[in-house]
């Protein structure tokens, strides 16, 4: 998952080349949150709609979010804890990824890297937070925790 920050330190928010507006980012987990607040608050629109081809990706991430409703109403700023959810959710998806593939992974293993994209303005650096950094062999099982080896600059 990816987060906006704004210069302002706002989180969910960032400034972006060419528009004037502070805008969403990411503008998809931030709808899957207000969809998920409307669940958990009782304001959910009805609908008979299920899922729609055409916007596939926002309906896997609105499912995504689904079992992290309590922690986001509960946290102290939901946006700040939002791609945390996400990233959950995405780490169990690789889990069994990983785990339908494990065969063919080369008898040398994989390097599996995992953690929040961070956007922030057009002048600044972007960042990348890890949150795992595993060698995998080729059954699935994780050799090596590698994400205290990381060296941040």
């Amino acid at each position: 998952p990816h987060v906006g920050v704004a210069t302002t330190g706002g989180v969910g928010k960032v400034e972006r080349r060419g528009i004037k507006l502070v805008d969403n980012c990411c503008g998809s987990a931030i709808a899957a949150s207000n969809y998920l607040a409307g669940i958990t608050d009782g304001g959910a629109q009805l609908s008979t709609k299920i899922q729609s081809f055409t916007d596939f990706q926002q309906s896997a991430v609105q499912e995504l979010i689904l079992p992290h409703g309590k922690r986001l109403a509960e946290a102290e700023d939901r946006m700040r804890e939002l791609p945390f959810c996400l990233y959950d959710s995405q780490d169990l998806l690789m889990n069994e990824i990983v785990k339908m593939g494990a065969g063919g992974i080369k008898a040398g293993g994989l390097a599996l890297l995992g953690g929040v994209q961070i956007n922030t303005a057009p002048e600044s650096l972007d960042y990348f937070l890890p949150l795992r950094f595993d060698y995998i062999n080729n059954q699935g099982e994780v050799l090596e925790d590698m994400l205290d080896d990381i060296t941040y600059v």
